[in-house]
């Protein structure tokens, strides 16, 4: 029957054809992590007896045993460290969490392989399937796994290197691991040299997989658990590539990637048939700038116009194309049909440049770190903004989301609205007319300003196309230091907006659930009884009209993602135990919540605030938009929508005078 032998770890697993097959290739010296990874990866095979009833597992022929075999086969660890969890919380998965979990997921692979020699002959490609380089020893293992067996390089579809290949301690581990298993030291080839031999590894192993689809390059920003004994601490660059990216990083544009002495040696290049490409910007001293996967992520961005079987590009806290100065243009880049940039510094600008080249584009999803300013209205390729981008690509567009997870927005503001020229939106959702699933923060569906306008709940119907699915709003007001009744405004603006979408399903055939991310304090504070009758209510109607309708958290910053600060209790303005004492004193619910309605009316959060009062033009004012129409004419030549958004903008006087 099939057994499992163990060479040095997880990925050194290799499976025998039968008793008699010749033994798998050992290293010269006994592996360290062996007896320590003896539970996972038995050195043994389990004897079964040669007559044995037939389970009804057993039973079942070949067909339906791969796909299950198949469901068991690890997940691919996710680019950003951010999950969502069912609860609605989002929980920070580290490079630790991920590798427990890949682990855990290929123990059960290798309990149903090691249950009988048909299981094991079902399950033995699987095993290559899915693949987490974890330490320096899996590195050096599955190099020489590969050169060893040649026959498992077909079976490998992912692989996910959780190792910085430029550490100090990284390099010096591998050196003494190849030493270990090979019986000889590593002599670097031409152009290489000893700094370098972790990420020649890592290349060899991308290069020699025919059928690799997936390359993730996760590299941790802390020491992970169970590693090879050795140095232990911060795994800082080694002094060549330090040296290197320092002189790259300074530079004037256009950078040359000739520049770095391991630009051959980088692990994808035109001769990759690489499918998704996923990079994740680990911290180098608490900066991510300043990173070798920052090399990787501007260097992948700058050869994709070669790496022609790429479809995914996926970036987590990068520049993502910084490389290239504003005045440069991306290459047509058909090829492309998933763009994904978390936690990105990306401008308006480059976005644009990168929606015109990719015009086969299916998805775009972009979480801005960064704010767009005013003087980027100026580089627009094309004089195209976002707006005119993504009509571009209405023809394939189906899934979009543009969220700015800081204060300020990811549209230029320009000059054209004088008055509240920080009022800016989009306007070309509703012309993206195969478009699915859409995730907007409120900014960019009803504009900048912050505070929602007294319709703009009803008009959320006609801000949606009808091919629409799933549609998230991300709601990023309502911190502490907001004015909570601002908050509650803003909220049943909202819902509102919600019930209208679900009374109306006749303009959104297709619509099967909402969600809104939002802060939870509220749910915490003295109007936790108002905010939770008023989402339920909602969720009643939704769920009567088939639309499922839920509520999370908001997403955190990427940037903070190690020094997320507690808040404390006494933080909040308003705590749970004021309701336990106005419960206690008597007060009534209701005529509470008239007061805070009354201060709602007399308030002045619908305004920006800032202007002086002007008489003369709230004379000249008109009373209604339907006086508006009217005083412009018939001939006025301009489009409804915008009339409408430019008199309750208070910009009436941009078109009268």
């Amino acid at each position: 029957m099939a057994s499992p032998t163990v060479g040095n770890g997880p990925l050194s697993l290799s499976w025998q054809p039968s008793a008699r097959a010749l033994p798998e290739p050992q290293s010269s010296s006994p592996s360290r992590s062996s007896q320590s990874q003896s539970q996972f990866w038995p050195s043994r095979p389990t004897v079964v007896p040669a007559y044995t009833a037939l389970s009804p597992l057993e039973r079942l022929p070949n067909e339906l045993l791969q796909p299950i075999a198949a469901g068991l086969v690890p997940a691919v660890p996710l680019t950003t460290r951010f999950a969502l969890r069912p609860t609605g919380t989002w929980e920070f998965r580290d490079a630790g969490h991920q590798w427990t979990d890949w682990l855990a997921g290929h123990e059960e692979l290798l309990a149903f392989a090691q249950t009988s020699q048909r299981m094991a002959a079902v399950a033995k490609p699987l095993l290559y399937h899915t693949l987490v380089i974890h330490s320096a020893a899996d590195l050096v293992t599955l190099i020489r796994r590969m050169s060893q067996r040649p026959e498992i390089k077909p079976w490998i579809r992912d692989i996910t290197c959780l190792v910085n290949v430029a550490g100090v301690n990284t390099v010096d581990s591998v050196h003494h691991e190849w030493e270990r298993q090979a019986g000889v030291k590593w002599h670097p080839p031409y152009r290489g040299t000893h700094s370098t031999l972790a990420l020649e590894l890592l290349r060899d192993i991308v290069l020699s997989a025919p059928n690799l689809q997936n390359f993730l390059i996760a590299f941790p920003d802390h020491e992970l658990p169970d590693c090879d004994p050795g140095p232990k601490g911060l795994d800082l660059l080694v002094p060549q590539f330090r040296d290197a990216l320092l002189q790259y990083v300074t530079t004037p544009y256009p950078a040359s990637f000739t520049q770095l002495p391991f630009a051959p040696l980088l692990p994808f290049n035109f001769k990759s048939k690489l499918t998704s490409l996923r990079i994740y910007c680990h911290r180098e001293e608490l900066d991510r700038e300043l990173s070798f996967s920052r090399i990787l992520a501007d260097y992948a961005v700058g050869t994709l116009a070669s790496m022609t079987h790429l479809k995914t590009l996926e970036l987590c806290g990068s520049s993502s194309g910084g490389f290239m100065s504003d005045s440069m243009r991306c290459p047509p880049l058909p090829h492309i049909e998933h763009l994904r940039l978390y936690g990105s510094y990306l401008h308006e600008p480059r976005l644009v440049d990168f929606c015109l080249a990719c015009v086969n584009l299916q998805t775009l999803l972009v979480h801005f770190e960064r704010t767009t300013t005013d003087e980027d209205r100026d580089k627009l390729p094309e004089g195209k903004t976002l707006n005119d981008a993504l009509i571009g690509l209405s023809g394939t567009l189906r899934t979009l989301e543009l969220v700015a997870l800081s204060e300020g927005h990811y549209l230029t503001r320009g000059r054209e609205r004088p008055r509240k020229p920080e009022n800016h939106r989009l306007t070309c959702i509703p012309e993206l007319g195969k478009l699915e699933n859409l995730t907007l923060d409120y900014r960019g569906v009803f504009g900048t300003l912050g505070i929602l306008e007294e319709d703009d709940g009803e008009r959320l119907c006609q801000l949606l196309p009808n091919s629409i699915r799933d549609f998230t709003l991300v709601c990023e007001w309502g911190t502490t230091k907001d004015w909570k009744q601002s908050y509650l405004a803003n909220l049943d603006m909202i819902l509102y907006g919600v019930e209208h979408l679900c009374t109306n399903t006749r303009l959104l055939p297709r619509l099967a659930s909402i969600s809104l991310a939002i802060h939870s304090w509220p749910a915490k504070g003295r109007f936790h009884r108002r905010f939770k009758r008023e989402v339920e209510r909602v969720r009643l109607i939704c769920a009567r009209a088939g639309v499922q309708f839920r509520t999370f958290d908001l997403l955190p910053c990427y940037q903070d993602e190690d020094e997320v600060e507690p808040v404390e209790e006494d933080d909040f303005e308003d705590e749970e135990g004021v309701d336990e004492f106005e419960e206690a004193a008597g007060v009534d619910e209701e005529d509470y919540e008239l007061e805070l309605e009354e201060e709602d009316e007399a308030s002045e959060y619908y305004f920006s605030g800032d202007e002086e009062s002007d008489p003369e033009r709230e004379a000249r004012r008109p009373k209604s938009f339907d006086d508006f129409l009217q005083r412009l004419g018939e001939d006025h030549g301009h489009n409804m929508d915008e009339l409408f958004y430019a008199f309750h903008e208070d910009r009436w006087d941009e078109y009268l005078f």
